[in-house]
């Protein structure tokens, strides 16, 4: 809507006037008289306000001549009543602060419109007395600058009208500031000085005490309700963008909520009130005097924007501070490192040895307990025992929820809890990355350890059974050869995510974590060190067809396993039948029955071998399939921004074993390795 539009609405009908053949008209002087009262907003004798057509009345016979004026005067009165409607419904703080000084401020253009027409009226009153002619004509010179801000002040106010309030009103009058017109430059500058004064008080007490103080919800920050400690760092509070004052930068309203934060954090979850710094001294004292504003707020570069961004800067670096020297901050970061992301070498190789057999076991057998004396004994058998006690102490074992079906090893997670104000920031514990990240890194364990028992018990049973229990040498052979297989791959994965990816990435994280002043930095390296993790694991929801062929590879391992230790429970049987056999012809001989029976007995266990021998050719080849299309899919993602992962596949593809067999991998290579130079 412009200020034509307006116009245009705000100028009354046609006069309304009683029957004409009834009435005289009235003298320039009676009309006068009523259409000071008009002005306004008032009922006269000859003028009366329609409520329901909103519009102002004749009640008298005006001629031509008198008609035109009096039309294009009354308007006066109905631009005044516009004003004075929005005064009188957003006085006393009914709609807010924000909107109670924008009415002051009309409330204070009207008194000097008022104040015109009382000098008007003496002026009417002297011509009376005195006997001179004064017209309609002469009100209508005087009613030229008043007309115009009138409009320009009912404009406003159309404007303004509605449901905006708090830092939303400040924006709809601030580019009247910017304006062409004098009259609404200056009018918009006083309104936006008085307006943004609540405002000004209540960011000054956010970033001095961390509290809002905002009754009438106009401020761009706002407190959700019910958010518990744990969640306050994320969630108690947001900006609502609508109520940000135009004038203000992302920059500025990022620095106010965030320093209001800061300090909220430490009162409220660090129980700490260290000493204000500079510039929250200064903003303390502009809060104090009462009298201060946003309005410098409209230039840039001015010194509120300033000492917002020192302030800022100030409460970051204090509450880094408290965070580093009374809450470790640094340390238990290393902390993580070590144990939910399985740094510690010696401590979780002690910790799978001990947990082993109780994690082959159904989950519903196993307790908390059980887990966290296990845990403890991990700890006393390893270099972890030589560890600050900060770290041991909030070490601790989760067991997830089961389903029943499940084993040990589905449901056995570390802990690392560090609780209070470093768990309200990053979100060390509960289902957060780290546990995640975790339940990654362990079953990667899980698959090194199995293989390597599998190792252990084949040599074992090649050098007690090779020569006693001959048909096992090919069965031997192939699982022997398929563990081989399945170390190397594990291995090189394993090399990959522990070394090639976390502690490279450690490595940088460590560096910015050093170097950092300000609390923006940590939190930023730490979510890019979890990000870096995360992507170059392939355990993205964009790498989310590799990180299944992964799985899809460790099942292959678990599978051979349980096949394994059946056959070996049954080689060892037939290897002690065949020794206990021995030794009792050497005692007593032997005979036809005995023979044949050891004879039948040999042919089933022959068939036995021979099944098993079958399924090991059959999870041979299903693995070589699997891990094809593994360094496929390995080769196509490295093709992005990861040549670790393209290196990562030339390892597992040693010698291109896999690729001379497979032309579609030898292609896949062969490409991608032109495409890098």
């Amino acid at each position: 809507m412009n200020k034509d539009s307006l116009r245009i609405m705000s100028t009354p009908k046609n006069v309304k006037t009683t029957k004409p053949e009834v009435m005289n008209t009235i003298s320039d002087i009676e009309i006068i008289r009523s259409l000071l009262y008009c002005f306004q907003g008032v009922d006269s004798h000859w003028i009366e306000f329609n409520q329901n057509e909103k519009q102002f009345v004749v009640t008298a016979q005006l001629d031509f001549y008198q008609t035109s004026k009096v039309n294009r005067l009354m308007e006066l009165g109905y631009l005044h009543n516009i004003v004075q409607e929005y005064i009188e419904n957003n006085s006393d703080n009914k709609n807010g602060s924000v909107a109670s000084g924008i009415a002051h401020c009309l409330h204070e253009e009207l008194c000097i419109y008022y104040d015109s027409i009382n000098k008007l009226q003496k002026e009417v009153n002297e011509a009376y007395e005195k006997s001179k002619e004064y017209s309609l004509g002469n009100l209508l010179c005087w009613s030229v600058l008043w007309l115009g801000q009138l409009q320009d002040l009912a404009y406003t106010v159309k404007m303004i009208d509605g449901a905006k309030r708090g830092g939303e009103l400040v924006s709809v009058i601030a580019p009247f500031a910017y304006c062409a017109n004098p009259y609404l430059q200056q009018m918009a500058t006083n309104m936006i000085k008085v307006a943004t004064r609540p405002l000004m008080m209540i960011m000054c007490h956010w970033m001095v005490d961390g509290e809002l103080l905002d009754n009438y919800e106009e401020f761009f920050i706002c407190q959700c309700p019910d958010i518990n400690n744990l969640d306050m760092w994320n969630n108690r509070y947001t900006i609502r963008d609508s109520m940000v004052p135009a004038f203000f930068t992302k920059e500025d309203v990022n620095r106010i909520f965030r320093t209001g934060r800061y300090i909220n954090f430490l009162h409220t979850i660090c129980k700490s009130k260290p000493e204000l710094t500079p510039s929250r001294k200064t903003l303390k004292d502009l809060r104090n005097s009462g009298d201060k504003d946003l309005f410098p707020m409209l230039e840039q570069g001015s010194i509120i924007s300033d000492m917002i961004n020192k302030a800022c800067t100030e409460s970051s670096t204090v509450v880094l501070d408290i965070l580093k020297e009374q809450f470790n901050l640094f340390l238990h970061f290393e902390g993580l490192r070590r144990y939910m992301l399985l740094g510690q070498g010696d401590f979780v190789t002690s910790l799978l040895e001990i947990l082993q057999p109780h994690l082959d076991k159904s989950s519903g057998t196993l307790g908390h307990h059980t887990f966290r004396n296990l845990l403890d004994t991990a700890v006393r058998m390893s270099n972890a025992q030589y560890d600050k006690p900060t770290i041991l102490k909030t070490l601790d074992v989760k067991l997830l929820p089961t389903s029943g079906e499940d084993c040990g090893w589905d449901i056995f997670q570390l802990d690392y809890s560090t609780g209070g104000p470093l768990e309200t920031i990053f979100e060390f514990n509960g289902s957060g990355r780290y546990s995640i990240m975790f339940v990654f890194l362990w079953r990667l364990k899980r698959i090194d350890f199995v293989l390597s028992q599998m190792w252990r018990e084949l040599n074992l049973q090649i050098k007690t059974s090779y020569h006693v229990v001959p048909e096992i040498r090919n069965a031997l052979k192939w699982t022997n050869n398929l563990v081989a297989e399945m170390v190397h791959s594990v291995r090189q994965i394993q090399f990959y995510v522990l070394s090639d990816v976390i502690e490279t990435e450690w490595e940088h994280f460590r560096e910015a974590i050093n170097k950092a002043s300000l609390l923006e930095t940590v939190i930023q390296a730490h979510n890019q060190f979890l990000k870096n993790i995360f992507k170059r694991s392939v355990q993205t929801e964009e790498t989310h067809d590799l990180s299944k062929k992964m799985r899809q590879l460790f099942e292959s391992v678990l599978e051979l396993r349980g096949i394994q230790e059946r056959f070996h429970s049954q080689s060892e049987h037939e290897l002690n039948r065949r020794k206990d056999l021995e030794k009792y012809i050497e005692e007593h001989g032997t005979n036809n029955k005995m023979e044949k029976d050891d004879l039948e007995t040999k042919e089933a266990f022959l068939l036995e071998v021979d099944r098993y021998e079958n399924i090991i050719k059959e999870i041979s080849n299903s693995y070589k399939i699997d891990l094809v299309k593994f360094l496929k899919k390995l080769i196509q993602v490295s093709t992005d921004d990861q040549d670790a992962l393209h290196s990562l596949a030339n390892r597992i593809n040693f010698n291109k074993y896999y690729s001379k067999n497979d032309q579609d991998l030898e292609k896949c290579a062969t490409y991608i390795c032109r495409s890098h130079k």
